[in-house]
């Protein structure tokens, strides 16, 4: 057996040692790259727009009047729906009769964080409430019954969708409202 001078042993070994190297982190850096663009790191379930809320949308021609029939206590017609964007990052619909102040109000909050389009049914509220001292109220909401606000769309020049809920709770009993979905419009969003 033939040995090697020290010099040239020790820059045999240290070539092999670098080229074996090399050859080791290729691959694995290829790995890591294809790891990275082949794994789909969206786990975000939510199916709501973030897009902007301050675009302008079109709306479709206005439901407008709306009469729903409340068991047990008649029918009511709606021609005025007011649509509220608060600084509290929530949805505020208001329903009334301007031909009749004493009739009812329907009042829908989106409570969770509102961020446009979307569904919202973890925290909404939906009030009926007779307009005069003593009148009869009704109401239900996300946790203790269902109710779901839709927002088809939403801009700075208006919204539109549909509130769906269960029986509406009150001391009289419950008031079941038909038909549903009940549709919201709004040419305006006030603050």
């Amino acid at each position: 057996m033939r040995l090697l001078p020290f010099s040239v042993a020790l820059g045999l070994a240290f070539a092999l040692g670098c080229a074996g190297g090399e050859d080791e982190e290729a691959p694995t850096d290829t790995a890591e790259a294809d790891a990275d663009t082949d794994v789909d790191t969206d786990t975000d379930t939510d199916t709501r727009d973030t897009s902007p809320m301050d675009d302008t949308i079109e709306l479709p021609p206005t439901p407008l009047p709306i009469t729903v029939d409340i068991r047990g206590e008649g029918s009511a017609t709606f021609d005025t729906i007011v649509c509220s964007h608060p600084p509290n990052n929530q949805l505020q619909l208001t329903y009334t009769d301007s031909s009749n102040a004493y009739a009812w109000s329907f009042r829908v909050f989106v409570r969770e964080t509102f961020v446009g389009r979307g569904t919202y049914n973890t925290n909404v509220q939906v009030q009926l409430i007779e307009n005069f001292s003593g009148g009869r109220y009704y109401a239900t909401d996300s946790t203790s019954g269902s109710a779901e606000v839709v927002v088809e769309d939403f801009g700075v020049n208006g919204a539109y969708g549909t509130v769906t809920f269960s029986a509406l709770t009150g001391d009289s009993g419950d008031a079941v409202i038909t038909p549903q979905p009940v549709d919201f419009w709004c040419d305006a969003i006030d603050d």
